[in-house]
């Protein structure tokens, strides 16, 4: 049950970037996040990054965007270091209580606005990475972002089990555990066990572009399955570079399979419901990931899944009838153990039976906003009445 009524209140909630400019979990978090506040009654201010600076009203959300003033790949000086000065600015005019920052740059600038404007809002840092100290080595201004977010907001947020004792362990600074629903409903209440049992069909949603994800070593596992799984075909959906996918065809065994490896690029975020669905199973070999919206996703759908045992990944996978998990044995931040992610797959597919699709679907609903959504309000509320956690 819900303990209190934000209807009153106004929340803003800050990234540097949004959809559909760039869509990673940070960005689906501000505009799920947004969309569900607002369908709640509470009125809603959101902050961010975009091509033009301007301010649109969408039913009880108030956007507001700041035009990037340049691009730069430099980690030590980049457009999100000039959001945050930019923001910190912007804010003086909000109406917030509560104003919730999915970013240390944006949680900086609202440190800094509530001190410069004597702003009566309180500061959540809602960590959507895994902060590591060697992270900031490289980056003292960063740094010193980081730091001060820590030390000023009044309260730290992550979301995985992993990722809070990461910040513990390296910042000796507690956090509290807020994972990020997911919407979607499943397409059809049930699939056909057997649709799959000689041909199974695997896919892989994620930026292939980024070699932490995985796509590669998942290349050569779907090398072997094909040994097991004749029929079998393998399915990447996210952003991928000729080059990248050029690499990735031309492993040794990969090659020899390549014609039942598709890609199929970005896409339509709207697709990817149906893709879950259709899949026997959906594979993020990915370390160091913060969460897996991925995972539910596919859970969502009754597809079972298979990830590494890293990060926040066994937080979602935490029984074997929707899925397994795998070592992923690191070298050199990233997942090698091609026999134990094969192993894996060919686990899940020979497991799935009559039960499989209700148990993933389950295990999703655990992750919903109509599960989840409740305490963030509730903690909204606590937060802004100045009751502790």
């Amino acid at each position: 049950m819900i303990g209190y009524n934000m209807k009153n209140n106004v929340i803003a909630i800050t990234n540097p970037y949004r959809w559909p400019f760039v869509r990673r979990g940070s960005e689906r978090i501000l505009n799920d996040l947004a969309v569900y506040l607002s369908g709640q009654g509470v009125a809603v201010e959101t902050y961010s990054l975009a091509p033009e600076s301007k301010t649109w009203q969408e039913g009880q959300i108030e956007h507001h965007s700041i035009a990037t003033k340049w691009h730069t790949r430099f980690r030590q000086w980049n457009e999100c270091h000039y959001f945050a000065f930019a923001l910190s600015s912007r804010l003086a005019q909000s109406r917030a209580d509560v104003i919730h920052c999915l970013n240390y740059f944006d949680a900086y600038a609202a440190i800094i606005a509530r001190k410069r404007y004597k702003l009566s809002c309180k500061v959540v840092f809602h960590a959507v990475g895994i902060p590591t100290k060697r992270y900031f080595r490289a980056v003292p201004l960063d740094a010193w972002f980081f730091s001060t977010t820590l030390r000023h907001a009044d309260e730290v947020w992550v979301l995985s089990n992993f990722a809070q004792q990461q910040l513990k362990q390296d910042f000796n600074c507690s956090s509290a555990l807020f994972p990020p629903p997911v919407f979607g409903t499943a397409l059809a209440e049930n699939k056909p066990v057997n649709l799959y049992s000689t041909s199974p069909s695997l896919l892989f949603v994620g930026d292939c572009n980024e070699p932490r994800k995985g796509a590669a070593l998942l290349a050569r596992a779907f090398s072997s399955i094909k040994r097991t799984y004749p029929e079998a075909t393998l399915t990447f959906s996210g952003n991928v570079s000729e080059e990248v996918r050029f690499s990735i065809l031309q492993q040794q065994g990969v090659r020899d399979v390549q014609s039942d490896i598709h890609f199929l690029g970005r896409g339509n975020v709207d697709d990817l419901p149906e893709l879950y669905s259709n899949a026997t199973v959906t594979v993020l070999p990915a370390v160091w990931e913060a969460f897996g919206l991925v995972v539910v996703e596919s859970l969502m759908q009754g597809t079972p899944v298979v990830g590494c045992n890293h990060a926040g990944i066994p937080d979602i996978i935490d029984t074997y009838g929707v899925g397994q998990l795998f070592e992923p044995e690191m070298q050199n931040g990233l997942a090698t153990n091609q026999q134990g992610l094969e192993a894996a797959i060919l686990a899940v597919i020979s497991s799935i039976g009559e039960t499989t699709a209700d148990a993933c679907k389950q295990r999703a609903h655990a992750f919903s906003w109509e599960q989840l959504g409740p305490h963030y309000l509730n903690r909204y509320q606590a937060l802004y009445n100045g009751v502790g956690l």
